[in-house]
């Protein structure tokens, strides 16, 4: 079954029910739902009305909620700022992430055995390339090459450190994306993950101002195509 999590502005993915899931990381809130009759599961990572920022999101819960409730694949939505290569409206295929502002694990003791995830392919192959097909079939344009750097949000980044993930070669950047990639591989879910550019990235534009308005207005133009990749994975993931 499909696990799904979206971000600012990408909320709608039919009708859902919600459900509260105790994990031993809090709470979670997820919802079931049918894409054309087929079982999933969605998590709009900061809540309807986006009311919980990016560095309060329970990650761990959210992640350990989808796996608990039955979800075999996870894809990942992520609105991002463009660093290079890409234009706002773009759905860009995440092929590496960047994620060294933010750590995060289920790993918290090695009381039981020392454990480090390999991050060498933190992407599975199979599920990258039934999201692929998802778009294609779909008639949906999904650019390639997507290397996303995660900063420690609420804050946009500032034009100094995009200079640095500039060299880093990151061409996105956001504040979500590494703790579920990397949580998502802790627990051997195979992940799969599209960012939608949404505004040049602080200081690629010079000194105009990013909004958050600006970003969810961006976002809530490409639900649809991200609901229709999602629906053609959840007819293919065992």
């Amino acid at each position: 079954m499909l696990g799904v999590i979206g971000g600012s502005g990408l909320y709608n993915m039919g009708k859902m029910k919600e459900k509260s899931v105790s994990t031993p990381y809090g709470k979670a809130q997820l919802y079931s739902l049918k894409l054309e009759g087929e079982d999933a599961l969605f998590i709009p990572r900061h809540r309807f009305g986006h009311i919980v920022p990016a560095h309060m999101v329970n990650y761990k819960a959210n992640v350990w909620a989808l796996e608990e409730e039955g979800a075999t694949a996870l894809l990942t939505f992520y609105s991002a700022g463009i660093i290079s290569k890409y234009r706002p409206g773009d759905l860009v295929f995440i092929k590496d992430f960047i994620g060294l502002f933010t750590p995060i694990s289920f790993y918290d003791s090695f009381e039981s055995g020392i454990r480090h995830a390999d991050m060498s392919a933190p992407f599975d192959p199979g599920l990258s390339k039934l999201a692929r097909q998802g778009a294609y079939a779909s008639r949906i344009k999904l650019q390639q090459g997507g290397i996303i750097a995660t900063i420690r949000g609420p804050r946009f980044e500032t034009a100094s450190e995009i200079q640095v993930l500039r060299m880093m070669r990151a061409n996105l950047v956001n504040m979500t994306a590494a703790y579920e990639i990397t949580l998502a591989n802790e627990l051997e879910l195979p992940i799969a993950s599209i960012a939608i550019g949404t505004n040049p990235a602080c200081g690629v534009r010079g000194t105009r101002a990013i909004s958050h308005s600006e970003v969810t207005k961006v976002v809530k133009k490409k639900e649809l195509q991200a609901k229709a990749i999602a629906t053609y994975m959840a007819r293919h993931v065992i």
